[in-house]
């Protein structure tokens, strides 16, 4: 925030840090959505200029290879820098994830239109992947099971993709937030992201996708896929939700603490928080509980 080539330092610093260490990279991407949120997009265009001229000198000194980092740079920093555009002109956080979500689920629906069998596609990229693993695995290990769990997997490997790249995308995005937050408003992210409630067309949306998926066959796999995604959407509220309902309790950061670390450990509870998000359309959560319904 001090200086344009400081900036520029520490974003594709970060990016060639990151071939090293991959999730440095999210870091690089939040750094520029600092920048959009705070100084525009005029600014924020010069420093991403400068730093993808940075990112592509360091490919082709160390890398050997210009395009490559410079591509995957751009893929890092221009989805948050779009959102972070979005939320800056709206001051709407439901906006910004909107803009994530919604490429996301359009980027299953290309998958889908563009390749003919996505699942076949994507069983021969990770049997690719996971057979030098196979051909060193212990004579106990079931590598044909193995074989069966990854068919099974990559079925749904489209909507894991999308929704676990929109998903990096916000979260960079709420880091983002959270920086300016603390730099220049105290307290206004956790205001901001609490009341985290995207526009009700979402839920109609997704409950039209999981009916479909049960009851067409023809198209039960890209309706899925898609419901992949709406789940991200909806763990995303779920934990805003979480947020203000452990706040309401004593020891309420004590209550938060064992929240994450419960949905780290085990992940299965991310179904229910999602469900919770979800149902936050109709039941209102945060505001029945304030008012002790």
């Amino acid at each position: 925030m001090k200086e344009r080539w400081q900036a520029v330092l520490v974003i594709a610093g970060l990016v060639c840090l990151s071939f090293m260490m991959p999730l440095v990279g999210l870091l690089s991407s939040a750094a520029l959505g600092l920048v959009v949120l705070r100084q525009g997009l005029p600014a924020a265009a010069t420093v991403l200029a400068l730093s993808a001229a940075a990112v592509a000198v360091f490919g082709g000194v160390v890398l050997g290879s210009v395009a490559a980092p410079l591509i995957y740079a751009l893929l890092l920093w221009f989805p948050t820098a779009v959102a972070a555009w979005v939320l800056r002109i709206s001051r709407r956080i439901e906006w910004a994830l909107a803009s994530v979500v919604v490429p996301a689920l359009m980027a299953v629906l290309a998958v889908y239109g563009l390749i003919g069998d996505p699942s076949e596609f994507w069983n021969e990229k990770l049997i690719r992947l996971v057979q030098p693993l196979l051909d060193q695995a212990p004579d106990g290990l079931d590598a044909d099971g193995a074989r069966f769990g990854l068919r099974v997997a990559a079925h749904y490997a489209t909507g894991f993709v999308s929704a676990g790249s929109a998903l990096s995308v916000f979260l960079t995005l709420m880091l983002a937030r959270w920086w300016q937050s603390l730099l220049y408003n105290p307290g206004g992210f956790r205001a901001e992201f609490v009341e985290l409630r995207p526009a009700p067309a979402f839920a109609y949306a997704a409950l039209a996708c999981i009916g479909g998926a049960m009851s067409l066959p023809a198209v039960a796999e890209l309706l899925w896929n898609l419901g992949v995604v709406f789940f991200v959407l909806y763990l995303m509220v779920g934990v805003a939700v979480i947020h203000v309902l452990l706040s309401r309790r004593s020891a309420g950061k004590f209550w938060l603490a064992g929240f994450y670390l419960l949905l780290f450990v085990i992940p299965q509870v991310a179904l229910p928080v999602a469900l919770m998000g979800f149902t936050d359309v109709w039941m209102d959560w945060r505001h029945r509980r304030a008012a002790g319904v």
